[in-house]
């Protein structure tokens, strides 16, 4: 009697495992097989923001589950403001967009800065592909030679830095 139970279960689980394999297949098959990831760049080709978008589009199809072509697209003005506005408006969140744009834009947000047409809570972060130092000199001609002077000082220190729609 047991042989014929071990019999009728190995039959039994068989057939069960034959019956649903296919559908095990069909829900392996990957997402971004044959599909096309964009990398939208808030800034002009041949930048740094493009060099790394390009050379990290050129590796990343490799890592994802069904090799998805990669290509990068500049999309540039007003410090990548329109670039944030477009990935947040006018793509489709369907996982084939990744905006590169600066990160001063998220401060502009919190500031109130005009043209800001995104809540950057909704955005969905991957990593971060550089960090910056950010860094201040000042020479001596300007009689700082502190923190604590400068912090102290009773008349404004005029710098430079970059385009007003980054930080």
């Amino acid at each position: 009697m047991t042989k014929r139970i071990s019999r009728l279960t190995m039959i039994f689980t068989l057939g069960f495992i034959l019956s649903v394999g296919p559908a095990w297949v069909a829900a392996q098959e990957p997402f971004y097989k044959g599909k096309v990831i964009r990398i939208v760049v808030g800034f002009g080709a041949g930048g740094g923001f493009d060099t790394y978008s390009r050379a990290i589009g050129r590796h990343m199809g490799k890592h994802i589950p069904g090799n998805p072509t990669i290509i990068v697209e500049n999309m540039t003005g007003a410090g990548s403001l329109i670039a944030a506005n477009h990935v947040y408006k006018v793509a489709k969140p369907d996982g084939l967009t990744i905006g590169n744009f600066g990160g001063g834009l998220f401060m502009q947000q919190l500031k109130g800065g005009a043209g800001i047409e995104f809540d950057a809570l909704k955005f969905e972060f991957l990593g971060v592909p550089v960090q910056d130092t950010r860094a201040c000199a000042l020479t001596k001609a300007s009689g700082i030679t502190s923190m604590e002077k400068w912090i102290a000082s009773k008349r404004p220190v005029k710098l430079g830095g970059t385009a007003p729609g980054d930080l």
